[in-house]
């Protein structure tokens, strides 16, 4: 399946409402439910990979890099976006990074060529491990239907994201 019908999907799944008798939206649950959480987890480490994979359009030496970067911009945007729907949280910015993101976003800054390729892609990894989590923890949790089905697609491509930064990382040299 395209990259760009899955994300269109995953766009209208979050318009649509939910199934379950006398559900409620995710802000209605309150910012201690398990949607919130999800929600504000999800765009606080998908505001790293944003920013980072930005830094890495321009800066990444590998063509591979650059391209994974941006595949990695679009997706954050467009589930930035699908997320903050969901969560009725309109143009209000992502959370913040926490101090580690930022420290890696600081550390990227000061790279260049293969070793800032390296970094960018482990920082890459480490995100995708921690959002491929905090979906894991959703699910096992979250009853909301509509929200389940956006936590699986999203589930599903950083499952792809992971073997692809894998499949990346075994073809750069050293």
């Amino acid at each position: 399946m395209d990259r760009r019908h899955a994300l269109g999907g995953l766009a209208l799944l979050s318009l649509l409402p939910s199934r379950q008798a006398g559900a409620q939206t995710i802000s209605q649950n309150g910012p201690n439910s398990v949607e919130s959480r999800q929600i504000m987890d999800t765009l606080a480490t998908g505001t790293v990979s944003l920013e980072t994979s930005r830094i890495a359009m321009t800066k990444a030496a590998n063509p591979m890099v650059k391209r994974f970067a941006q595949f990695e911009v679009a997706e954050q945007e467009t589930i930035a976006m699908v997320l903050k729907g969901r969560g009725n949280l309109g143009d209000n910015p992502p959370p913040p990074a926490d101090p580690k993101g930022e420290a890696m976003l600081k550390a990227l800054q000061a790279k260049t060529g293969a070793e800032f390729d390296r970094a960018y892609l482990d920082g890459q990894v480490e995100g995708h491990q921690r959002l491929l989590q905090i979906q894991e923890s959703y699910l096992q949790a979250g009853k909301d239907e509509a929200h389940r089905g956006i936590a699986m697609l999203a589930r599903g491509h950083i499952k792809e994201h992971l073997a692809n930064l894998d499949m990346i990382l075994g073809a750069m040299p050293g």
